[in-house]
């Protein structure tokens, strides 16, 4: 599992992501199967790493009706890496691919729709998830990703070729950081019982 940083300015993004999706989450359910495309992505005037910036990019992504590639991949690096240093589409989908973070042969263009599929990829990436019997043995796919999410409730019941509108998007960043902090108090728990010579409480 990747690491983080932890700072303040992470906070208080997260914090107005997490007020923008508060309660739209539950509205997290598909925009359809077609293939759409924006035609004015956010990454163009908001892609920068100013904290003003970034704030402006989640807080309009919030009204979009249709989440596109360089929005989401721009998205998925502010969270990883509390920014993102690439200057363009081409520079995020190198930085994702360099992840093994994007399925093999991805070749959609930044104004494209981004799937579900290829987002269930990329967290299933990021968090190390393993997976039932096909994903650990054959590793991961769009299609296998997905279910792999929906199981874990990371997902609402989705097809990888459906959509993300804004708030979708969002609220999918947001259960995602619910379950690292979750995932993170687990290892610090264990990490104490192990430090103390007693193993941590079960349940």
């Amino acid at each position: 599992m990747m690491t983080h940083k932890r700072t303040t300015d992470r906070t208080l993004r997260c914090g107005v992501v997490r007020l923008l999706m508060s309660g739209l989450i539950v509205a997290v359910f598909g925009v359809g199967c077609g293939v759409a495309t924006v035609s004015d992505p956010l990454t163009i005037e908001y892609g920068g790493n100013g904290l003003d910036s970034q704030l402006e990019f989640w807080h309009r992504l919030a009204s979009r009706p249709v989440t596109c590639n360089d929005e989401a991949f721009h998205g998925l690096l502010l969270y990883i890496d509390n920014e993102d240093s690439t200057e363009d589409y081409a520079g995020r989908v190198e930085a994702l691919r360099a992840r093994h973070m994007l399925p093999k042969g991805f070749d959609r263009p930044a104004e494209e729709a981004v799937l579900r599929g290829t987002i269930a990829y990329a967290i299933v990436r990021m968090l190390d998830i393993r997976g039932g019997l096909v994903m650990s043995t054959f590793g991961p796919s769009p299609r296998y990703a997905t279910r792999e999410l929906q199981h874990m409730k990371l997902y609402p019941p989705s097809s990888p070729h459906q959509t993300f509108s804004g708030t979708e998007f969002l609220g999918i960043i947001g259960r995602v950081e619910d379950f690292q902090r979750l995932e993170d108090a687990k290892a610090d728990q264990h990490g104490k019982g192990d430090e103390s010579g007693q193993s941590p409480p079960q349940g």
